[in-house]
């Protein structure tokens, strides 16, 4: 996979696989020319994507010739002219000839100097694999291996109908968890008591490699709302990072876990009571819930793990409080607690795909139409 979220791929990205001959795998492959439109050529398209799918994700990168064993040789590009009436065919095909749709497939169109193009086909590993093909009255399922696809086993598929069952509560228990260690489970501290939010950020694919992430000093992320007096611990399953521990009730105002398996737990305190009013404070959570979101993901990025990526976000201790909305106006106080928000799943989570937890969080506080600038 290109190392970069599919909208911000340029011409660069792409001459350099040529220029450092980078190499077919698991979540890259290179096609000289666009899919063609005959039987074996719709049969192999809907492979490489159920295989991705199937698999880890990755991109299909049309528009670059490969030397015949799977390395980057030369950027060739393809015909623009009706570009658009294929990119519908295969749209057509996508929706037709696999089953269960996949839930995630974006192409980036790259200009070329010469009038050519390069298409960047991202195709998402999918929580609800596996996939099948479709096709020519036959049924087919696909994984992908080291450079090419092959057509999965028995035992695998028995494996990968059990995984497709599992994964999305697995994924799940680990926000469960990150929850529970607000009150201290196997962490060196806990959160203070209030409202509090927490946040987990993951590839999709955290629960199907196996990653030791070696996440350092230098490079843990550090978490919201936190001054630069802050602890860092050492554990088995990576680096807590938190504010200073109050020495009577053994809490902190906000911490992070960098998890060695390849994600992020945030909790942070987004509120507390003030003349005898139980109050949380949107400015501790809408911006501090769009900007470390984008930045966990860049850091992730670099330690070399790509997405799609999942978020999943709890308000924890909020019964009974409210939110000073503006204008001294005062919600009605929360009741639902602890409050799960769900997840987002997004190749790139900017901050305007995290709009669903920012309304969900004024719907907490009674609120069905937020002022436009705290979503």
């Amino acid at each position: 996979m290109i190392d970069n979220a599919l909208d911000e791929i340029a011409l660069d990205d792409i001459e350099k696989l040529v220029f450092y001959r980078r190499s077919e795998g698991v979540t890259l492959d290179f096609k000289e020319a666009f899919p063609s439109a005959d039987h074996k050529g719709t049969r192999d398209f809907l492979a490489d994507v159920t295989a991705f799918a199937n698999t880890d994700g990755g991109d299909i990168v049309i528009g670059v010739r490969e030397d015949g064993n799977g390395t980057a040789a030369e950027l060739v590009g393809i015909d623009a002219a009706g570009l658009d009436e294929a990119l519908r065919r295969i749209d057509d095909q996508l929706r037709n000839c696999i089953d269960p749709r996949i839930p995630f497939f974006r192409v980036r169109t790259i200009s070329l100097v010469n009038g050519k193009a390069v298409l960047v086909m991202r195709v998402g590993a999918s929580l609800i694999a596996p996939h099948r093909v479709v096709f020519d009255k036959s049924s087919r399922f696909y994984r992908r291996g080291n450079r090419s696809n092959y057509e999965m086993s028995t035992a695998e598929l028995r494996q990968s109908f059990a995984a497709s069952n599992d994964l999305p509560h697995r994924i799940r228990d680990l926000h469960r968890k990150a929850v529970e260690a607000i009150g201290g489970k196997d962490m060196p501290c806990r959160v203070q008591d209030g409202p509090t939010a927490v946040l987990t950020v993951a590839p999709l694919s955290v629960l199907r490699e196996q990653r030791d992430v070696d996440f350092t000093r230098e490079v843990a992320v550090l978490p919201t709302r936190h001054t630069s007096n802050i602890s860092m611990v050492i554990g088995l399953d990576g680096v807590v990072v938190h504010s200073p521990i109050d020495a009577q009730t053994r809490a902190v105002r906000t911490w992070s876990v960098n998890h060695r398996l390849g994600y992020l737990d945030f909790a942070w305190s987004v509120g507390h009571v003030s003349e005898g009013q139980k109050l949380v404070w949107p400015k501790y959570f809408v911006p501090e819930l769009k900007g470390i979101v984008p930045f966990s993901i860049t850091r992730l990025r670099s330690l070399g793990i790509e997405g799609p990526w999942i978020a999943m976000l709890t308000f924890s201790g909020v019964r009974d409080y409210r939110i000073v909305a503006g204008d001294g106006y005062v919600t009605d106080a929360a009741w639902q607690d602890p409050a799960y928000l769900g997840e987002i799943i997004d190749d790139v989570m900017a901050p305007e795909t995290l709009r669903p937890f920012t309304e969900g969080f004024w719907r907490l506080f009674g609120v069905d139409q937020p002022p436009a600038s705290q979503i």
